[in-house]
């Protein structure tokens, strides 16, 4: 039983891994079986498939602290601290990652876009406001990490520091003022 909850664990963990950084059609069962050092067959058993398994990825992918925000304040706070104390370096993908790497893919994309805009963008939504606002919060949170993960422009403050703390909640600011819409 023990072994069984080991191999389980490492497929989803592996997973989780490859199929939320690289992106779901690219990853194969075997690069992934590989990865968690476990027959290919496994992956069938113990999730019913590719699919199956991307699905278990995403059982908690969207539990995030802000969501017990309760005013856009406490939201640009609670982002803020996400953003300026979360891991760099780390192998371990992000949902921002998976969001990016899959929103497009044919065979996921409609799911992890479905996901993004009922577990990320509603509850952003039911603190800001409005729609507007709302969306230009999300894009900016999805766009520093673009920028930090992807470009990686040569001027852009390191992580961690005053400078990206100031320019993050300059934007999240920014994006919480605009007036061009008032519902």
């Amino acid at each position: 039983m023990i072994k069984a909850l080991n191999t389980r664990e490492k497929l989803l963990s592996h997973g989780r891994r490859l199929l939320w950084s690289q992106g779901y059609s690219p990853v194969s069962l075997r690069q992934i079986a590989k990865a968690a050092d476990v027959d290919v067959a496994l992956i069938s058993r113990y999730f019913g498939g590719k699919m199956g398994l991307f699905d278990a990825t995403l059982v908690d992918a969207f539990d995030d602290p802000s969501a017990l925000a309760t005013s856009p304040q406490q939201l640009m706070d609670m982002m803020t601290q996400l953003f300026v104390s979360a891991p760099r370096g780390c192998d371990e993908p992000s949902v921002v990652r998976m969001i990016l790497s899959n929103a497009h893919d044919d065979d996921v994309g409609d799911k992890v876009r479905r996901l993004t805009h009922e577990k990320f963008y509603a509850p952003l939504l039911a603190i800001i406001g409005c729609p507007a606002r709302t969306a230009l919060f999300m894009s900016v949170l999805l766009g520093i990490s673009v920028v930090e993960k992807t470009i990686k422009l040569p001027d852009y403050p390191a992580p961690s520091t005053a400078a990206y703390e100031a320019q993050l909640r300059h934007m999240m600011q920014a994006a919480l003022s605009y007036s061009g819409e008032t519902q």
